[in-house]
């Protein structure tokens, strides 16, 4: 029996047994849009909290718009006046994994999943397009410039750095003799990583941190060495403690650190021989998809200062056609 704006009040008052949201958007909708003209939510909440017919905006905006799929977001759409669709054709498109991983005879790790369209390639052909070329990331130009040739034509516009030559800018290369790639992980790799990740730390405690594995079991063996550095060396405990204060460092796979940024990005490439001085098996996950180079443009621009990558690999291990 209560009004919109009543309804709001009393459910304000209240400690608990407060009703549904979805309830108080459909009871108050009207009320609610006045208050807060502005919705942030993913088109999945869309769907779910606001009812249609009842809400109408006058732009709907979609960030990082190549990760949402055409039926995700028509919900959205529906529900606007007009539509701005924001994202990079370039980076990660719409993916599905399957809950189940499945091991081959050869114990590698088969990703199962389906590509699809996003909302983003279904509206650049009829919509007006523009380019955000301002590239205001990178803070020495090594860390775009592959991505600059080879994924956006030259065109970005890019600052140059005022110091060419130093240790704590651009892209460095680590590579780890001893490093063996088994079982869908490399435990020598994961553990020259995390020591070399303890110096930066200790060494630069202001400067933003992130690592990036090549799929979620290393992921999962640099979070266990991580943990037990954090035990063994207090120094490195209370610098890493100071980071989390503010920006955390994370420790994530290549699959879910679109959108990120750090200071710093350690990448653990992961894939190497099975036995010291072996072969390279010319496997290596998702990047041997169809549309692996989006990834490694995703992994290849996450960093503002410095990108440090370690591997078992040299280029003389890749077999086939480079860049």
């Amino acid at each position: 029996s209560y009004t919109e704006t009543s309804l709001i009040r009393h459910e304000e008052s209240k400690k608990s047994r407060h009703i549904a949201l979805r309830s108080l958007l459909k009871r108050s909708g009207t009320s609610i849009q006045e208050l807060k003209p502005c919705f942030m939510m993913s088109p999945m909440s869309v769907a779910q909290y606001c009812q249609p017919g009842q809400f109408d905006f006058d732009i709907v905006i979609m960030d990082e718009a190549s990760q949402i799929r055409p039926e995700e977001a028509l919900g959205s759409v529906a529900r606007g006046n007009s539509l701005v669709v924001v994202g990079d054709p370039k980076q990660l498109p719409p993916t599905s994994f399957f809950d189940k991983l499945v091991q081959n005879e050869d114990d590698d790790d088969v990703v199962a999943l389906q590509e699809s369209e996003s909302i983003l390639d279904s509206v650049i052909p009829i919509f007006r397009n523009r380019r955000l070329r301002w590239h205001y990331r990178s803070r020495h130009e090594e860390l775009i410039s592959f991505s600059n040739k080879h994924f956006y034509d030259s065109n970005l516009i890019i600052f140059p750095s005022p110091i060419q030559e130093s240790t704590d800018l651009g892209v460095r290369y680590f590579y780890v003799e001893k490093g063996r790639y088994q079982s869908s992980r490399n435990v020598e790799e994961a553990q020259v990583l995390i020591n070399s990740l303890s110096e930066q730390v200790k060494r630069n405690p202001n400067e933003t941190v992130g690592v990036v594995a090549m799929n979620s079991q290393q992921q999962a063996e640099l979070d266990m060495h991580l943990d037990q550095k954090l035990k063994d060396d207090p120094e490195f405990s209370a610098a890493y403690e100071l980071i989390n204060s503010g920006e955390t460092i994370f420790v994530k796979n290549l699959e879910n650190v679109q959108g990120d940024e750090r200071d710093v990005i350690f990448i653990s490439m992961t894939y190497g021989p099975e036995k010291v001085g072996g072969n390279v098996f010319q496997r290596f996950g998702p990047i041997n998809s169809s549309v692996g180079w989006r990834r490694l443009n995703v992994l290849f621009t996450r960093s503002k200062k410095k990108m440090c990558v370690f591997s078992s690999m040299r280029s003389s291990h890749i077999k086939g056609h480079l860049y």
